[in-house]
């Protein structure tokens, strides 16, 4: 009834650019208008929607953005302490590791990784060993204490929504498919039981010199997440000093290529969290839940001299034993990840494995 209604008399806001914008109170009260989730995630949304009056979420951007700026510009042996290669750079910092772009590697970015619940997710060393990718212990820098407290009160309270946005995910997607409802895993509970979400501090460097021309994917390459929720705080945008500051090259930020291919940049209201599908989603809800390509766009030139970009993705994401299988009555084929079409079921571990090694 709950479905048939709000289809009926739809409830939510939609930016001028098409973002889907849902308030916090309604996903607490249980009271999201299901259309909004379809509107959104299913096969003609962008794979975004936007949580809007979200408790805390100005704050904790005040607090934790800035600090990526701080690490970006840590003196090099400093940062090297806090690499990590032996899990592909999946914790600590990593720059210019990645490569999109045909196979260019992704210098223009920094990322520092972590655990954002759990600073030691397990204690078994070899089951570390075995996905160190997902379960390796969180690593700190020295000389920035305040990181590791704000990285993970900004990571908790990212997963916190997440969690409400899941429960409405679930019940939009038992209503289109009621097989779904005797699934394994619901996507509220893939992230409800995870000891492995994974957040990225982001900073995005200023590029000095007009190196090219500055491509729709010149910050960030084109890609899929391939967890199953990710919660991005709102950016900022800093100074080469490390202060706030204002965006002046409306073209930069953040793209996404719609179903019929076009690309578009996407524009999420300044005090929102938006959270995009990933593919693991995709391939548990049978496909009713889709993730979309999205890259990001630096400044043109002279702009990209002026000013860098941050922020905190937060990957909710499956245990390391959870199969990557869609619900009853559907098939790899119809959840339209093309990698996925032909193969059996694997589990997360698995997927993330052979995911993270296409881009190191």
């Amino acid at each position: 009834e709950r479905f048939n209604v709000f289809i009926q008399f739809m409830s939510f806001e939609k930016t001028e650019g098409g973002v889907v914008v849902i308030d916090h109170a309604d996903l607490v009260k249980q009271t999201v208008d299901l259309e909004a989730i379809k509107e959104a995630f299913g096969g003609d949304g962008y794979g975004l929607i936007a949580v809007k009056n979200v408790p805390g979420v100005m704050e904790m951007r005040q607090k934790l953005l800035p600090l990526a700026h701080e690490i970006a510009n840590l003196p090099e042996e400093k940062l090297k302490k806090i690499e990590h290669s032996k899990s592909s750079y999946s914790f600590g910092w990593s720059q210019g590791r990645e490569t999109y772009h045909g196979g260019r590697f992704d210098a223009h970015k920094g990322s520092f990784y972590n655990n954002p619940q759990y600073n030691v997710p397990t204690t078994d060393q070899a089951l570390i060993d075995e996905h160190i990718e997902s379960l390796h212990p969180n690593i700190w820098p020295e000389d920035l204490p305040d990181v590791e407290k704000y990285f993970m009160q900004a990571g908790q309270l990212v997963v916190s929504v997440g969690m409400l946005l899941a429960r409405e995910c679930d019940t939009y997607v038992k209503k289109a498919h009621p097989a779904y409802a005797k699934a394994p895993k619901t996507m509220e509970d893939v992230i409800k039981e995870s000891l492995t979400c994974k957040a990225r501090l982001l900073y995005y460097f200023p590029i000095k010199g007009d190196e090219s021309v500055r491509e729709v994917d010149s910050w960030c390459g084109w890609h899929n997440d391939h967890g199953s929720l990710t919660g991005l705080l709102p950016n900022m945008f800093l100074s080469l000093d490390g202060k706030e500051t204002k965006n002046t090259d409306p073209t930069c930020g953040l793209y996404c290529k719609t179903r019929d291919g076009s690309i578009t940049k996407v524009s999420v209201p300044p005090d929102c969290i938006a959270f995009q599908i990933g593919e693991a989603s995709q391939i548990m809800t049978g496909g009713f839940l889709k993730a979309t390509p999205h890259a990001v766009k630096a400044p043109e030139h002279p702009h990209s001299e002026s000013f860098g970009r941050a922020t905190l993705a937060v990957f909710m994401q499956p245990n390391h034993d959870v199969l990557m299988q869609p619900p009853a009555g559907l098939s790899l084929k119809d959840c339209g990840v093309e990698r996925m079409a032909d193969k059996e079921p694997v589990t997360f571990a698995v997927y993330a494995k052979s995911t993270i090694a296409g881009y190191y």
